[in-house]
């Protein structure tokens, strides 16, 4: 039956070939062409960029660290944040109500010079809480947010730091890699997926104005624009919760693609798929439930940058994720049992343009530790068209019938139970 799938493409004409894969090259196909161009403009603008340039005018720098059992990381994170070559002025660690030893490890690096600032709630109150608990004792203009799993090159908090040259800057998103990517096949496609998705695209929606996240993992925040939006807000998705609030103020987000930071992503294909759901059910929370805002042109801080910003996040995550399910049906209802033969055909061109992907990642953000994963390259295409769909697909009904996103353990339940009654889930 395949053979037989095969030699009726074969006998296809051109026209009638593109309508048969009309998904591919009507929504698909557009974005690597837009993307190859993006990439080529990157580049160019990249050459300038390539050493880290002093701030104008060096402005005092607090990193803040919240944390939840964090004991074995904290000492590595620490470390990595004073061999920066721009050391910060301040570093505030919060712990969350830790089980384990955090508060003690926290401490004896507070003896040791390397902290500076170490406070506790006692109880745990979720990542949001803490942040906001340490932003009291942050003195700098520029506050860093950090995560205890997250490591940093030297260089990275130089480049950082330069994007808020911009008076207009109120946030600044750093690049992030797959530390441990060598464990299993999901880290090293999750690896691929951050190279691409995180250091080409958020590259790209940074030359756009489009760029809507700023990583809780490492970012960082002028401290006006962060004390006039009244902090991180209480519930999950705290990190976009908190770029679209900037956002929406009238400050710029952008991205330093030289800013590298290293975390530890999940080791299994079930782990990955629990933390997708999760990050994934934002799509409908953020965008369309407390965003949609964004998208009301009678609205006085409307701005068309967050518009086309929100479309396009809705539109090539959350639609694409349903129609490419709605066209496998309606390959199978069209062509019978040449449909699965056509499925696979476009599999295979998914994998290709995953290779294409991979490739403009490099040119326009390379990362030479990265480059030993070009053997697992041919199958990503099939992983994020499949297995990240999906995911993502269950994570948007899920949220859109159950509102699942307060019911996450990531967040303490008072805390769910909390934001849940004041309305944050509408």
């Amino acid at each position: 039956m395949f053979v037989d799938g095969i030699n009726y493409l074969l006998s296809l004409s051109f026209p009638a070939f593109v309508v048969m894969f009309w998904y591919f090259f009507l929504l698909e196909l557009p974005r690597f062409i837009l993307a190859g161009i993006a990439v080529c403009i990157a580049t160019v603008i990249k050459r300038k960029q390539d050493a880290p340039r002093p701030p104008i005018r060096k402005p005092r720098i607090s990193v803040l660290l919240p944390g939840h059992n964090e004991a074995e990381n904290l000492p590595r994170a620490i470390m990595s944040m004073r061999e920066q070559t721009l050391p910060p002025d301040q570093i505030v660690v919060v712990d969350d109500g830790s089980t384990d030893d955090s508060v003690a490890v926290a401490k004896a690096l507070m003896d040791d010079g390397l902290i500076d600032v170490v406070r506790t709630s006692h109880v745990r109150g979720g990542k949001s809480a803490a942040a906001n608990l340490g932003l009291a004792a942050c003195t700098g203009d520029i506050v860093i947010i950090a995560d205890a799993d997250t490591t940093y090159d030297c260089t990275a908090f130089e480049y950082l730091i330069a994007e808020f040259d911009d008076p207009k800057t109120g946030a600044v998103a750093g690049n992030l890699g797959a530390r441990n990517a060598d464990v299993s096949l999901a880290t090293c496609w999750q690896a691929i997926q951050y190279q691409i998705s995180i250091g080409l695209g958020r590259q790209v929606s940074d030359m756009l104005g489009v760029l809507f996240i700023v990583s809780g993992a490492f970012g960082a925040f002028r401290r006006q624009a962060l004390e006039q939006v009244g902090g991180w807000s209480v519930g999950p998705g705290e990190d976009a919760e908190l770029t679209n609030k900037i956002r929406r103020a009238g400050w710029r987000i952008r991205f330093a693609h030289n800013a590298w930071s290293l975390t530890d992503v999940p080791e299994t294909f079930s782990q990955l798929a629990r933390q997708r759901l999760r990050w994934d059910r934002s799509l409908i929370r953020m965008r369309w439930r407390r965003y949609r805002v964004f998208l009301d042109p009678t609205d006085a801080q409307f701005r068309l940058s967050n518009a086309l910003g929100t479309i396009d996040i809705l539109f090539f995550q959350a639609f694409l994720s349903l129609s490419f399910v709605l066209y496998l049906i309606w390959l199978v209802e069209v062509y019978g049992s040449f449909g699965w033969v056509i499925a696979v055909v476009n599999l295979l061109a998914y994998s290709v343009f995953g290779v294409f992907g991979f490739v403009m990642a490099q040119i326009a953000c390379p990362r030479p530790t990265i480059r030993r994963l070009w053997p697992y390259v041919i199958g990503y295409g099939v992983f994020n068209s499949l297995f990240l769909r999906f995911v993502r697909l269950v994570a948007c009904f899920d949220e859109l019938i159950f509102r699942r996103s307060f019911d996450d353990n990531y967040v303490p339940r008072r805390v769910r139970h909390a934001a849940r009654k004041s309305g944050q889930d509408r």
